[in-house]
């Protein structure tokens, strides 16, 4: 009986989270057609407003709002599959948030040199942390293993 209740909430879980994670993203589709509209708009009345420079920011922060949530969709989901957090999704998602504040700080036209400086090298920090992640990840090992079981197989016949 526990066992039919651990699959219910989990497939209870799971459509929860899909139908969350849907509505948000066409919200967030929604913000950037707004803003595409608005881009648009202001190109046809007239081209050199300052408005302009705003209206990309949006639209740059709505690609980034949905990298970001699929990013968070996935991970949710493989947290559920395997029912550990990969930490690889958890870097991924770190690079998405620092690439959308630097790029929203320089859409604003507040972001300094040395502010610049420091995201570079965390970023730099984060892509090597990324690469080690991967490396030495529990699935990394296991597709290994199996390509080299199935390697050794194919030489004994």
């Amino acid at each position: 009986m526990s066992e039919r209740l651990n699959r219910f909430a989990y497939k209870f879980l799971d459509i929860t989270v899909h139908v969350v994670m849907i509505s948000i993203l066409a919200i967030t589709l929604f913000i950037f057609g707004v803003g595409v509209y608005d881009i648009v708009s202001t190109f046809l009345t007239s081209p050199y407003r300052v408005r302009f420079r705003m209206t990309f920011g949006l639209i740059v922060e709505c690609v980034f709002d949905v990298l970001l949530l699929l990013e968070v969709y996935q991970s949710v989901l493989e947290t559920l599959r395997h029912r550990r957090v990969p930490l690889r999704y958890v870097v991924d998602i770190t690079i998405i948030m620092i690439l959308r504040e630097t790029f929203l700080k320089y859409y604003r036209g507040t972001i300094r040199p040395v502010e610049l400086l420091s995201v570079t090298a965390m970023l730099a920090v984060l892509i090597v942390s990324r690469v080690i992640v991967l490396k030495y990840s529990p699935d990394y090992f296991k597709t290994h293993l199996e390509r080299i079981r199935g390697q050794g197989r194919e030489v004994e016949r």
